[in-house]
């Protein structure tokens, strides 16, 4: 049998992977309800060629590593196998699409023709060129299966961008300002021996790395990227707004100590459950870092609402899923890459708004 990788689909963000199957099909109801959305219905084959489309990537990413049985298995360690945290999150993401789609004409959003049309064109060619086999695998023997995920996709990338752009993005200057220091990093839990085994270390060998710290924090400020590297230590950066930042990825005590410094002074040893370290201030006011820090603020809030008007529509809006026939989605029949891909010969076929990509046929 002589199968066609499935070639990536890629419409306004919406992608599918490349793979190739092993199995026998697809047995969904198309028709069949899924789920309403107070006056909407989502068909059995829309939800099922979303799930498909969400195992191609554990399938084809993380099986090698978990083994066939990971669907059954409790992977995130939450009382739920794999299995129940996909076709959760796949239930979740249908109705934030189909919320958005039902809110567009709010916002002013529309599908375009020549976004429809290049819709239609990448399903085509998704379908055309892959063996019927891939295609009723993925369950996309009826092309509007195909369509409207790339349709709702488009549809959300277009709303997100125009739903952000009522959120309030006032940011302060207090809010934004960093400090940026440079810092050595001694780890006190352990280290790795010749065998790969985790070794902790000793009193005494966590005195003699305290000593190496002490050492370096007595260099003067000019030489002591020079005290580190010839230590054997890498001295790496790191900027931040206060001591007090609870996102902050720093140890609290690092940069309760870099506070208390002057551009250019050097901290003595700082002392934490896993690490010494010792720091320069290098600068009290970091404009780079400032600006960089003010557009991750700037997105964050954009990003905050954007939720609280989903989750908003969510709490307004009725949701019911048919559990009798969401049931029937399993992921039994694995997707699987070629053990050899030639890729040789690929090419764009579209840009812009619609790109394709095919790989050569493999034989099964």
């Amino acid at each position: 049998m002589r199968n066609k990788k499935l070639m990536t689909l890629l419409v306004s963000g919406a992608a599918l992977m490349g793979m190739t199957i092993s199995g026998c099909g697809n047995k969904i109801q198309e028709n069949a309800v899924f789920a309403t959305l107070d006056d909407t219905t989502i068909t059995m084959g829309v939800a099922n060629f979303f799930a498909k489309y969400q195992q191609v990537m554990y399938d084809t990413t993380f099986m090698g590593y978990y083994g066939e049985d990971m669907w059954q298995n409790d992977l995130y360690g939450n009382g739920s196998t794999l299995t129940e945290d996909v076709k959760t999150n796949v239930e979740e993401e249908l109705l934030e699409l189909y919320l958005l789609k039902a809110h567009m004409e709010e916002y002013g959003i529309s599908v375009t023709e020549e976004e429809e049309a290049a819709i239609l064109k990448a399903a085509d060619d998704f379908i055309s060129e892959n063996s019927k086999a891939a295609i009723k695998q993925i369950g996309a023997e009826n092309k509007e299966n195909v369509m409207e995920m790339l349709r709702l996709q488009t549809i959300k990338n277009k709303m997100h961008d125009r739903i952000i752009q009522d959120a309030d993005t006032t940011v302060t200057d207090e809010e934004a300002k960093q400090r940026t220091f440079s810092y050595l990093q001694i780890s006190t839990t352990g280290y790795t021996d010749e065998n790969s085994n985790q070794v902790e270390y000793t009193e005494e060998e966590k005195a003699n790395l305290k000593t190496t710290a002490e050492g370096i924090a007595a260099s003067p400020a000019e030489t002591f990227d020079t005290a580190v590297t010839d230590a054997g230590y890498t001295l790496s950066t790191a900027s931040y707004g206060s001591a007090e930042d609870e996102n902050a990825s720093m140890d609290k005590a690092v940069l309760e100590a870099a506070d208390a410094l002057s551009e250019g002074q050097i901290s003595g040893v700082i002392e934490t459950d896993t690490a010494y370290y010792v720091l320069r201030l290098d600068k009290e006011f970091d404009e780079e870092a400032t600006a960089s820090k003010r557009e991750e603020l700037i997105s964050a809030k954009q990003e905050d609402h954007y939720t609280d008007i989903v989750d908003g529509w969510k709490e307004a809006a009725k949701w019911t899923v048919n559990e009798s026939e969401w049931e029937k989605v399993t992921f039994e029949e694995y997707f699987k890459l070629p053990e050899e891909e030639e890729t040789e010969g690929t090419e764009d076929l579209n840009e812009g708004a619609t790109e394709s990509e095919s790989l050569n046929d493999t034989e099964q």
